[in-house]
Order: structure tokens, then C-alpha cells, then sequence
């Protein structure tokens, strides 16, 4: 059993406690979909070669689940610093101003994951007009994912901002990155 260590860089309380569970979890919604779209793949291939009807809803779901898939990891990507980014400034600024270009970048992630989160309120909010064709499930559900994916995403943004270099409870934070919490060194 790993120690988890303690102080104001460390991920001990029930804060860091609950973005370890929410982790744990992001990482299971992950891991399902990633299986989920291979195994769709997979039935796809497969009819081509057996004398079997089509299953049109197959490859519909397969790329729902990529989205789903993007948008489910993304909080988890941002709490591990394993999300795109460019490491250009990381080398080129001191410190201090180092930790202001952090500031700022998660200000921006959080405000438009955010934004992004109200727009999929919003669309959740509507009528169901449409549906898929091979699932015939309704298309405003396929913003569910999105939207806590988007939320978790700002979570993390703004704790990465209260809370640097803690692993914003990432159960194998250790593990991921440098271990600076993103600061190249």
C-alpha cells in the first residue's frame, strides 16, 4: 500500500480523497470504452465475414464511444499534466513567471470547459427531435459524457490552480509526469 504524503503539497484530506475516488472511476469509464470500441470494432470486422445480417447500430456506437472516450479522460488527463500541451514556455521563463503562465492556462481551460458544460446543459434542455439512426436513441443523450467529462475538467483546472503539483488526487500520480506537477526542470 502506497503512502500518501502529507502537507501543502501532499494529497492528504477528504478533498484530495474525493479526487482520488472521482479518478478511480474516470479511469473505469475509460477503460470500458476503450474495450467498448474494440469490441465493436471488432463485430464489424467480423460481419464481413459471416453470413450474418449487418448490424448498422455496431459502428454508430463505435464512434459515440470514441467521443464519450475523450471527453471521459479528460479530467484525468488534466490531473495527471498528461493533457496536450506546450512545454515551449516551460524552458524559456523563470519560475515565478512560470507558475503565472500556469495560472492563466488553467483559468482558461476551467472557463472554457465550463462554457462548454453550460452549452451541453443546454442541449440536454431540449426536446428530443432527433434520433440516431442504428441505435434510435435520442441525440441529445450523446451530451452526457461530454458534460461531466467538461466538469470534471474545470474541476481539476481550477485545483491545479489552488493546489499545484498535489496530482489533484490522481491515484498513480507519482507514476505520471515528472512528478512537479508539470514544471519542466
Amino acid at each position: 500500500m502506497r503512502r500518501q504524503p502529507d502537507g501543502p503539497g501532499g494529497r492528504a484530506g477528504p478533498g484530495f480523497a474525493v479526487l482520488r475516488l472521482l479518478a478511480r472511476g474516470e479511469q473505469i469509464l475509460g477503460s470500458a470504452l476503450v474495450v467498448l470500441v474494440f469490441a465493436l470494432m471488432l463485430i464489424q470486422a467480423l460481419q464481413r465475414y459471416l453470413p450474418m445480417d449487418s448490424w448498422t447500430w455496431a459502428g454508430e456506437l463505435a464512434r459515440f464511444s470514441l467521443v464519450w472516450l475523450t471527453f471521459a479522460v479528460a479530467g484525468y488527463l488534466m490531473g495527471r499534466d498528461s493533457h496536450i500541451t506546450l512545454k515551449l514556455i516551460d524552458h524559456s521563463v523563470p519560475a515565478g513567471a512560470l507558475r503565472f503562465v500556469e495560472v492563466v492556462a488553467n483559468l482558461v481551460v476551467a472557463a472554457v470547459c465550463a462554457g462548454f458544460a453550460y452549452e451541453a446543459v443546454e442541449l440536454l434542455q431540449l426536446p428530443p427531435l432527433q434520433t440516431s439512426p442504428g441505435l434510435g436513441m435520442p441525440v441529445k443523450w450523446l451530451y452526457v459524457i461530454p458534460l461531466i467529462g467538461l466538469v470534471l475538467t474545470a474541476i481539476r483546472a481550477l485545483v491545479a490552480i489552488v493546489a499545484p503539483g498535489a496530482g489533484n488526487g490522481d491515484p498513480a500520480g507519482e507514476q505520471a509526469g515528472d512528478g512537479a506537477g508539470g514544471q519542466a526542470g
